[in-house]
């Protein structure tokens, strides 16, 4: 075990080794001349500075001249607000789905009964041309053929020719009014319920990257505060390191500042909901977007944690 005894006799200094035994020193450990002459410069001998620049006018240059001071983190808030009034363009045409607007004037006049007898009266009377051109006149040649022309027959076929063309006209209207009280009414509000959904997600999603770039800047903030903080002391940890320098007792530095795992974290997800959006794009499908980004975003979240 060395004792140290710092004894200062013109810059010159001596390193006792001693035991605990009681007994006096066992011999001298010194150091090269040079290593004694730079060191003692390097602590300003005497007033006089025989570097450029020395430790003290080092030291007294760097404290309180923090390259911190004045710094602050990227603030999201901006880039947030755009993202979440983008989907709030969205909702809004969401909501004209359901709203007394002219999309729902529009989706109105499609499911309206009155275009539907328009149809109706269209296609009967298609009908009773066919039946004036072509069915009838038929009918009537076969019944002249039998000089069945004046026969209670020939009056009953007739009427049974029409019968049967009223009969498809009510079928026919009837398909359309179920067909537009169900099937096209049932569409229009799954469309409705399905950009709602798509709307939901992408909101969501937003604010979970909102939460990690706020939890992200808090954390830069913090990193920024405490590095200022720190830098006067390690201004002296550095300059006592020179001061020890001779006898290897120093100190290591502090170590780099690096990117938060949140920070990697949130650049991998928002790439990956980039690549994501982009892949789904070539998809088919209403959903294809927002799980596309999705399943991007945790592909990118997983990344970013490597």
């Amino acid at each position: 075990m060395f004792k140290v005894f710092d004894i200062e006799f013109g810059h010159e200094f001596r390193y006792f080794k001693g035991s605990s035994g009681g007994g006096g020193g066992a011999g001298v450990v010194d150091y090269p001349a040079y290593m004694k002459t730079w060191h003692g410069e390097a602590l300003d001998n005497s007033g006089v500075d025989t570097f450029t620049t020395s430790l003290t006018a080092v030291m007294d240059a760097a404290l309180g001249n923090s390259p911190w001071i004045g710094q602050v983190p990227y603030d999201p808030d901006v880039d947030l607000t755009a993202m979440i009034g983008s989907v709030g363009t969205l909702q809004t045409l969401v909501t004209l789905l359901s709203t007394g607007t002219t999309l729902d004037t529009l989706i109105s006049d499609i499911l309206n009964p009155i275009r539907i007898d328009d149809v109706v009266t269209e296609y009967a009377a298609d009908l009773d041309v066919r039946l004036l051109a072509e069915v009838l006149p038929r009918f009537e040649r076969g019944m002249q053929d039998i000089n069945a022309v004046v026969s209670s027959a020939f009056v009953i076929g007739r009427a049974l020719i029409e019968e049967n063309q009223d009969r498809q006209v009510a079928k026919f209207s009837a398909d359309l009014h179920h067909k537009a009280a169900s099937d096209d009414a049932l569409k229009v509000i799954a469309l409705k319920l399905e950009y709602q959904r798509i709307a939901s997600q992408t909101l969501a999603e937003i604010y979970r990257i909102k939460i990690v770039a706020k939890k992200e800047e808090n954390e830069s903030l913090m990193k920024i505060d405490e590095s200022d903080a720190k830098w006067d002391l390690e201004v002296f940890a550095y300059g006592g390191n020179l001061l020890a320098s001779i006898g290897g007792g120093t100190v290591g530095p502090t170590g780099s500042k690096e990117p938060s795992t949140a920070q990697s974290v949130i650049g991998g997800a928002m790439s990956g909901a980039v690549a994501g959006a982009m892949i789904a794009g070539a998809s088919e499908g209403a959903i294809a977007g927002p799980w596309g980004m999705a399943a991007g975003a945790v592909l990118g979240a997983a990344s970013g944690l490597l």
